[in-house]
């Protein structure tokens, strides 16, 4: 994989083709994530599975971002860069925590080019109760940074005993440490005011949602009801936490490649 960049819907975006297949997979990543959080669980998909990856508008490499972002552009990101990358047909389209609410849009918005969905660990909105905590937190991002918020987050984010050896512990926790706070916060702004909960009784693809029991945030109970939700969904329940690409990804890798392989409807 060697990154490039474009400037792509109206924002200079760092990018990855990994390699071209038969279908492609386009991977979304988390908030505080960037297109390296996918680099474990690549080597373990199916070498004829084309991938594309990015860092979003505001995280990574990718333009930093000022003020308000929304879920419509994020989606039009994805949208911009398959045109670049010459995928002119349907992919499928993985998301992970946050990530998953841009591919829910991507899916509905750009429903041609979506041919099934991958939710991970999926964060699709905040509950009313929690709204007001959530805008306070981004406040709180933007004034003091990414190390006000580590404590309270990353023990939740990483449960201590799924990582499988202290380099991959350091190397995540100092790339979420490293990202862009107003960005982040940009982001998690667009997940506590909008989200898609309303929206993912319109998703028409086929869709795996994958619940990691390690994960305080959106705990397998909760995501079991936003499974039935989704018209053609399957739900799965992983040994893993709210990241699992990022820690467990041998628990994860199987259920992909058995919902990437299965046949379509029709066929």
């Amino acid at each position: 994989m060697k990154p490039a960049f474009a400037v792509l819907n109206g924002a200079a975006c760092r990018y990855a083709v990994d390699r071209r297949g038969p279908r492609t997979l386009v991977l979304i990543h988390e908030l505080g994530g960037s297109l390296e959080s996918w680099d474990d669980l690549v080597q373990l998909l199916a070498p004829d599975l084309g991938v594309v990856r990015h860092d979003l508008r505001g995280a990574g490499l990718s333009q930093k971002m000022r003020g308000r972002l929304d879920l419509d552009t994020l989606a039009d990101d994805v949208a911009a860069l398959l045109d670049h990358v010459g995928e002119a047909g349907a992919v499928d389209v993985m998301g992970a925590a946050a990530g998953a609410a841009i591919a829910v849009r991507f899916a509905i918005r750009h429903a041609a080019r979506c041919r099934r969905l991958i939710l991970l660990a999926p964060a699709l909105g905040v509950p009313a109760e929690r709204r007001d905590a959530a805008m306070a937190t981004a406040d709180l991002l933007d004034r003091d940074g990414m190390a006000a918020i580590a404590d309270a987050v990353l023990p939740k984010a990483f449960p201590e005993a799924l990582w499988p050896d202290g380099q991959t512990k350091a190397r995540a926790i100092a790339r979420w440490l490293g990202a862009d706070p107003e960005g982040y916060a940009a982001m998690y702004r667009a997940i506590a005011e909008t989200g898609v909960l309303t929206e993912i009784g319109a998703i028409a693809q086929p869709t795996l949602l994958v619940a990691g029991s390690h994960d305080p945030f959106n705990p397998p109970e909760r995501l079991r009801e936003t499974a039935a939700s989704i018209p053609d969904c399957r739900f799965e329940i992983a040994e893993a936490g709210h990241f699992p690409a990022v820690q467990s990804p041998q628990s994860i890798a199987p259920l992909l490649s058995a919902f990437l392989g299965a046949p379509e409807a029709g066929r």
